[in-house]
């Protein structure tokens, strides 16, 4: 585990391979970060998810996208209808853009079956 995307660098010098996971939670440093691995010749994987709960895209995930020579994108599949699902659905009443949980807190949703929870 690391606290910052600028701590990969050091720990990932005598690599040949670099996986990162949950990109959303690291600072937009991440970009440049994976870019200086693969100019090293690195394979750099990086995992994370695109978009917060109310479908706002999360940074540093599009500056990731648009250098990354390939791209995967995984969807799962709508708790609601069974649809291919790219969307989070928060179920907890809260509005911080950040609230770590699992399946008691989120739940995959299609674009027609997710829906932005009301501030206030």
């Amino acid at each position: 585990m690391v606290e910052s995307p600028q701590e990969i660098l050091e720990l990932a010098k005598d690599s040949q391979v670099v996986g990162i996971d949950e990109a959303q939670f690291f600072s937009e440093d991440l970009a440049d970060v994976c870019n200086k691995l693969a100019d090293d010749g690195k394979r750099v994987i990086v995992a994370g998810l695109d978009q917060d709960y109310r479908g706002i895209p999360f940074e540093p995930i599009p500056q990731l996208l648009a250098r990354a020579e390939y791209i995967t994108k995984t969807l799962a599949i709508c708790v609601n209808c069974g649809n291919p699902a790219d969307r989070t659905q928060r179920t907890i009443a809260t509005h911080d853009r950040v609230v770590v949980g699992a399946s008691d807190s989120y739940e995959a949703r299609c674009r027609k079956c997710h829906y932005i929870p009301e501030e206030g």
